[in-house]
């Protein structure tokens, strides 16, 4: 019989996932498996091959929302699953926000909660901005970097352009803290106006969201 593996793609991939993919790089992983980089490169091309199959098994792993008679307590719920998907894997945010990683699981399920917007009696183009928004709110919050001394103020600069568009200019810097109450305040939002002054309103009614304050990462 010939010597067993040292690793094989799912010891790489597991690996991957507890390094976390804030810190993951091709040493990284090789030194805690105690493998050469040659070793890993026969499984995976480049560390982005890497993290896309981590991503890939950590959508995979979350329990997603079953479709319910109210498509707006599905999408508050699918909102909350990608919450646990990112803050449960610390980089995974930033990751998808850079576009360095578009795993097939996250395209599926997207895919798949498209479609079944469509069976609610969303039309198409509705359907595909409504998951962006879902997965959007919570990624682009969790994936923000600091600013500070050696950031890279490029991409925080990004980032805010991300939020601006996403709640408007109005909120950037009134973000309350933690981030997870920031979350439940956006999802107490159910209605679409084209009067920020209106939806402002509708969010200090909002249980524990009348007085905004900066998140501190990850809260």
């Amino acid at each position: 019989m010939g010597r067993p593996p040292l690793a094989d793609r799912e010891a790489i991939i597991r690996t991957a996932l507890e390094i976390g993919l804030s810190r993951l790089t091709m040493p990284a992983v090789g030194e805690r498996l105690g493998i050469s980089h040659f070793t890993l490169y026969r499984y995976f091309r480049s560390r982005n091959d890497r993290a896309a199959a981590a991503v890939d098994q950590a959508v995979d792993a979350i329990e997603w929302p079953e479709p319910g008679e109210d498509w707006r307590a599905y999408l508050a719920e699918t909102a909350w699953a990608h919450w646990r998907l990112y803050s449960a894997h610390i980089g995974l945010a930033r990751e998808i926000t850079a576009l360095r990683v578009i795993g097939p699981a996250l395209v599926k399920r997207a895919n798949q909660t498209g479609v079944l917007l469509l069976d609610y009696g969303f039309d198409p183009v509705d359907a595909v901005l409504v998951v962006d928004m879902a997965e959007l709110v919570t990624q682009a919050f969790l994936a923000a970097p600091e600013q500070a001394d050696g950031a890279d103020h490029d991409a925080v600069d990004v980032l805010q352009r991300r939020r601006q568009e996403l709640i408007g200019p109005a909120w950037v810097s009134e973000l309350p803290s933690p981030r997870s109450r920031w979350m439940a305040c956006r999802l107490a939002i159910r209605e679409t106006t084209p009067s920020q002054t209106a939806m402002l309103r509708r969010l200090s009614r909002a249980p524990d969201c009348s007085r905004l304050q900066r998140p501190s990462p990850l809260s």
